[in-house]
């Protein structure tokens, strides 16, 4: 048997194990209503039903291939992801191995990074994935929990009485929960519930063009082949800055096993596109073409018959002031929406669930749900809110971000001189041991 897989049905045995003794006789069982099946709704799911409770979620759609889009996540979300046995090869990710930037016009390599020892460093892997995979490997773990939480796909949630933990569906339906997680995503129509008020996204002026290329076809040409041939995985991205004007910005990474390239081309927001909110609108082929003639001729050919193009107008909201109010929590992007620029959304949606996990796991009343929800706003709150400040503000003066982030959070942060992905970024994302917080939280 493979060593890794061994390794990881090892851990997993054993972090089931720990599950079930930690769960007394007198524990009791919640039933646990939750809103949006996306990486954050499933990774919740599994979370409170390790935690040994009766999940049901509610999914507006009926679950598509998403297409165009992959995403990274950081040894702090790979740690929740191995601890609950995710099949990472089934999965097909990749090590985040290296980072390299080059000029768009010259080809010049401007910085490269090498990343050879994550995982000694802070315990786990830095991964890369097609989203889709990630999320078709969450939806098999959730389908393997004990008890099995219950997936209600094409149901939509009208209202949430977040004090009586009562869910409308938009049929008109009423079911009461003991526990309400809100992970409707990004443009969520419940955050409401919670803070008081409206909280709608502030869009960026730049959006992207995202597709995905076979990757032997990039390898094989003659020119885009170059960037890629006998690298490791990792990102690759191509730049070009003009004075007075917003620079036009290329990342590409592989995933799905090195099947497929993401490509994404980032762009001033055309006026046919500041309307647009979805993740996967539809593009045209025609306007990548154009914007990619900035680029040399060789970076072009990455783009060269792109299908299924979708276009993305980037958005985030500021840190809100609470993320529970009564029986319900909100999680993921639907609590912290932000900007993928340290690419730590999902790692941020990963530890909210485990923390979920770890503040549920024995709760001896249903009497207890809302003093745990407070506890799951006070440890949540000022991490994520420095997070979401650090994504959302990281390419403004760096002493406004710092100043802003020390409002959420009163423990050591990045310098001013430090950049994305460097050690000092690394470092305090990916060191920081969700479960280890919790349960300090609850023997406080």
């Amino acid at each position: 048997m493979d060593s890794d897989l061994s390794t990881r049905a090892l851990l997993k045995l054993l972090a089931d194990l720990a599950v079930h003794l930690s769960m007394s006789s007198s524990s009791a069982q919640l039933e646990v209503g939750i809103v949006g099946a996306g990486i954050a709704g499933l990774s919740a799911a599994i979370a409170l039903s390790r935690a040994g409770h009766a999940v049901e979620l509610y999914e507006k759609s009926r679950f598509r291939n998403e297409t165009g889009a992959a995403i990274v996540i950081g040894p702090n979300g790979t740690r929740v992801l191995s601890r609950w046995g995710f099949d990472f090869d089934e999965a097909g990710a990749l090590d985040y191995s290296q980072m390299r930037r080059i000029r768009a016009d010259t080809l010049e390599v401007d910085s490269e990074e090498y990343f050879t020892d994550i995982k000694q460093k802070y315990g786990d892997r830095w991964l890369l994935f097609h989203r889709a995979d990630l999320h078709m490997g969450l939806k098999k773990l959730v389908e393997g929990q004990e008890p099995q939480p219950k997936i209600n796909l094409g149901t939509a949630v009208r209202d949430v009485d977040v004090d009586g933990g009562i869910i409308t569906l938009a049929s008109g339906e009423q079911v009461k929960k003991d526990l309400v997680i809100i992970a409707d995503g990004a443009h969520s129509e419940l955050i409401s519930k919670i803070i008081g008020r409206p909280c709608p996204v502030t869009k960026s002026p730049m959006s992207m063009y995202r597709f995905l290329q076979p990757f032997d076809k990039v390898l094989a040409h003659p020119e885009a082949g170059q960037f890629y041939k006998g690298q490791p995985s990792g990102f690759t991205t191509f730049y070009k800055t003009e004075v007075g004007r917003p620079g036009l910005l290329i990342n590409t990474y592989p995933c799905r096993s090195g099947e497929l390239l993401y490509v994404a081309l980032v762009h001033p927001t055309k006026s046919g596109e500041k309307e647009l909110d979805g993740w996967d609108s539809p593009a045209d082929y025609q306007d990548v073409i154009s914007d990619a003639k900035a680029f040399h001729p060789a970076v072009q050919a990455i783009c060269e018959e792109a299908t299924e193009v979708k276009v993305y107008t980037q958005m985030w909201r500021d840190p809100i002031e609470r993320f529970s109010r009564g029986k319900a929590v909100l999680i993921g992007d639907a609590g912290h929406l932000m900007l993928a620029t340290h690419g730590q959304g999902a790692s941020m949606a990963l530890e909210d669930a485990l923390a979920l996990e770890t503040l549920f796991k024995s709760i001896a009343s249903k009497s207890d749900v809302e003093a745990r929800v407070q506890l799951v706003d006070e440890l949540r709150r000022p991490r994520v809110s420095a997070v979401q400040t650090m994504s959302n503000k990281m390419m403004g003066p760096p002493d406004r971000m710092i100043s802003e982030v020390k409002r959420y959070y009163d423990g050591p942060i990045p310098g001013h001189q430090a950049k994305t992905f460097s050690k000092e970024y690394n470092d305090f994302f990916f060191l920081y041991d969700i479960e280890e917080e919790a349960r300090k939280m609850l023997s406080a």
